[in-house]
């Protein structure tokens, strides 16, 4: 187990780009031993690490519960063993730094939703943590199995799951970018699981969505990007959590109208209609 020196804190810190309104959450944390709990979580990180397809599971018992602060401690103390298992297989560093960047970012967003440090979101963390989720440029890649072949891959082939950070636009040049970077990368860093295809699940990839905002925007371009398949899922939240980083349906008299895309949610829900997830696939270049 690496212990966590003053030095390899901040530097961790800095890694997973933690606010500073955050910090002192991190380092309450990080305050003396590692609890048993979050001992238990490292144990898991390590176990899983190189495991594309490990699920996260239910970790402690009735006499010892893992909470979600368990769970951030853990990650927190984590990060040195990371940083080596990366520099291992040769990821660059700043590929290393956009990656975990997520955790401070999912922090933030933690603290909008809810006015309190803490990350309700630390299972998307777990990708990072095991080494199956990378960000490169303005997209995210995680290498997985769908459970329902993606069309053109046969059963057991490895896909690259397409997400999109809360960082900005949709610009089609980054992109472009990004997919163009994700196939090379996993070539190089990832052979034994080679990878010709991505797939993404998102309310983005609604029909409803494309055909009611702009061609020109980057939103419909991005869409563009995939073709479709399955049957789109009713989410009803989805749409309204990644457009106001709210799941409560109750307030959506006070939520803003200032954007055409705000008023696109909303008008739907208001007319007695159900946002959806839809799922797209792409050749990779």
């Amino acid at each position: 187990m690496i212990p966590h020196t003053a030095l390899s804190t901040e530097l961790s810190l800095d890694y997973l780009a933690v606010a500073e309104e955050d910090r002192d959450g991190c380092l309450q944390l990080l305050d003396g031993e590692i609890s048993p709990a979050a001992a238990v979580v490292q144990d898991h990180l390590s176990a899983s690490l190189g495991s594309p397809s490990a699920p996260v599971p239910e970790l402690g018992t009735q006499d010892l519960p893992v909470t979600e602060a368990d769970w951030l401690e853990g990650m927190l103390r984590f990060v040195p063993a990371l940083r080596t298992w990366h520099a291992e297989l040769d990821i660059p560093d700043a590929v290393t730094r956009d990656t975990l960047a997520d955790f401070g970012r999912n922090l933030a967003i933690n603290r909008r939703v809810h006015g309190r440090f803490g990350m309700d979101t630390w299972q998307w963390l777990t990708h990072h943590f095991a080494g199956r989720l990378f960000a490169l440029g303005r997209l995210q890649f995680l290498i997985h199995q769908p459970a329902v072949p993606v069309p053109g891959t046969a059963g057991g082939e490895w896909v690259l799951g397409v997400h999109i950070p809360e960082d900005g636009g949709l610009g089609t040049g980054p992109v472009a970018e990004s997919l163009a970077a994700a196939r090379p990368f996993f070539a190089r860093h990832f052979p034994a699981q080679p990878v010709r295809h991505a797939n993404c699940e998102s309310w983005l990839l609604d029909p409803y969505l494309s055909e009611h905002i702009d061609t020109w925007s980057n939103i419909f371009r991005f869409a563009a990007l995939f073709t479709p398949y399955g049957t789109p899922r009713d989410e009803p939240s989805d749409a309204v959590y990644f457009t106001f980083r709210t799941r409560s349906m109750d307030m959506l008299p006070t939520l803003p109208r200032t954007t055409a895309l705000q008023r696109l949610v909303l008008d739907r829900i208001a007319g007695g209609g159900a946002w959806q997830v839809g799922y797209g696939c792409l050749q990779l270049p």
